[in-house]
């Protein structure tokens, strides 16, 4: 049996639950109660039998109320421990170490005094350097245009096809320009003749740092293979590039031609030493003193047949341009007979500009056609 403590002993504050318990008791003597008509009177617990009694009813009504309606235990919630162990003193990582690609490691020869051989260590070095080299990407190729080449010394002709892989056809074209002609690579057979149009044309003269030019800004045009070509350049050379039956020529006149098409024709005029060519003599009056130099002619004063001899026979054969990129598939023509230039005239060129003449190349089977 529990016993309630005695009065003496109670605190001065009652517990909560001692509330509780007296609250509901008070309730059920109402509910036991309410049905009768006569209030009983109330009952003092004198005895300590009855106080005993009481206790004993009030703790088996907690019993019963406690079974019906038994309290959850809250969820403790679950704390996740992570260890980590670490080493007892700390250590150092080993120094990274570099290992060379597709490379030796190089061999040392240690010294005296502990220290790697200087020479090894050179040798490794323009190793690496050489294989890495090897395996750059090329640096990017220069503008053909600006590329210097020359009619002399090292970047003279037996150069220009490696001074830039867009010459190479100077080296390895088999079309090459200039050539020499003689009767035994020549076909004589008929052609249609040369009509060169009477049109006045002028132009600026220019000096290009190789030699003389006009360049034509008038039309002037010429019928070759039944199509018309018109003229858009002049070029002034000494000597003459083409050879005719073992003969050199002082001068020629190498008048650039272009289709519609794209194609370019040009038809040489050796010149030889004789009586003034009064087509030059225009041109000359406008001669550009230097590199770069240009002179424009303010008027068209210029007409092909002041320049060009009453025999205009020819030579044809598929060539090139004398000059890189020696470009092929060239249409060449190349007059039998000379024209005239007088010493004055020629000398005058040959003080404003440097020789300009390219030697000749090799045929490589071609055969020429003699125009009759």
């Amino acid at each position: 049996m529990k016993l309630l403590p005695s009065p003496g002993a109670l605190p001065s504050r009652p517990p909560f639950q001692a509330l509780w318990l007296a609250g509901f008791l008070s309730l059920l003597s109402g509910n036991i109660h309410a049905a009768d008509p006569q209030p009983r009177p109330i009952q003092r617990l004198e005895s300590p039998e009855d106080r005993a009694a009481l206790t004993q009813n009030i703790n088996t009504v907690i019993e019963q109320a406690k079974a019906r309606n038994p309290r959850k235990p809250k969820a403790t919630p679950k704390i996740t421990t992570l260890t980590v162990q670490g080493p007892s003193r700390p250590v150092r990582p080993p120094p990274a170490q570099a290992t060379p690609v597709r490379a030796s490691p190089p061999k040392t020869t240690p010294l005296s005094s502990g220290v790697t051989d200087p020479q090894a260590s050179r040798r490794y070095i323009t190793a690496r350097a050489a294989e890495l080299a090897a395996h750059a990407p090329p640096p990017p190729l220069p503008d053909p245009q600006h590329i210097s080449w020359k009619y002399q010394g090292d970047h003279g002709p037996q150069a220009w096809g490696q001074l830039h892989p867009a010459f190479a056809a100077c080296e390895t074209g088999q079309q090459q320009s200039p050539i020499h002609i003689t009767a035994q690579d020549t076909a004589t057979g008929p052609a249609e003749p040369l009509r060169p149009g009477p049109q006045a044309f002028g132009g600026t003269v220019v000096h290009t740092g190789h030699g003389i030019e006009l360049e034509v800004e008038y039309p002037s045009t010429l019928t070759l293979r039944g199509i018309p070509w018109r003229l858009v350049r002049m070029q002034f050379r000494h000597p003459a590039e083409e050879k005719i039956h073992f003969q050199a020529f002082p001068m020629a006149t190498d008048l650039v031609y272009r289709s519609a098409e794209g194609q370019v024709a040009v038809l040489s005029v050796p010149m030889q030493l004789g009586a003034a060519n009064p087509f030059l003599a225009r041109v000359w009056t406008h001669m550009p003193l230097g590199a770069n130099d240009r002179v424009r002619m303010p008027e068209p004063v210029l007409q092909l047949q002041d320049l060009l001899p009453q025999d205009l026979r020819y030579f044809q054969y598929l060539g090139s341009l004398t000059s890189p990129p020696c470009t092929e598939g060239v249409l060449r023509l190349v007059l039998q007979k000379p024209a005239t230039v007088s010493r004055e005239q020629w000398q005058l060129l040959t003080r404003m500009a440097p020789p300009n003449a390219r030697p000749t190349q090799a045929l490589h089977g071609r055969r020429v056609r003699e125009a009759q």
